[in-house]
């Protein structure tokens, strides 16, 4: 089974940064990384769903970006597989 994630920066500075991910474009939760400490939260849940599934990819994603991408978060990204 194919894995798609899609995430939309919505916010960033100098301390944090809020996406918004999902399976699609019409199906977004939110959720913010802490660019100092790496922690991430979950602000806002995907509709529809029941499992912690995007998120924990989503915030997996942006945690690689922070670690190895020297911290440039772009606008849009996604995570498939």
């Amino acid at each position: 089974m194919a894995t798609y994630v899609l995430l939309v920066k919505e916010e960033e500075n100098e301390e944090f940064v809020v996406y918004k991910f999902g399976p699609d474009k019409d199906r977004l939760g939110k959720l913010r990384l802490n660019k100092i400490n790496g922690e991430p939260e979950e602000i806002e849940k995907v509709p529809g769903t029941t499992t912690n599934f995007y998120y924990f990819t989503a915030a997996s994603k942006l945690i690689r970006i922070l670690k190895e991408g020297d911290g440039v978060f772009p606008d849009t990204t996604s995570y498939a597989s």
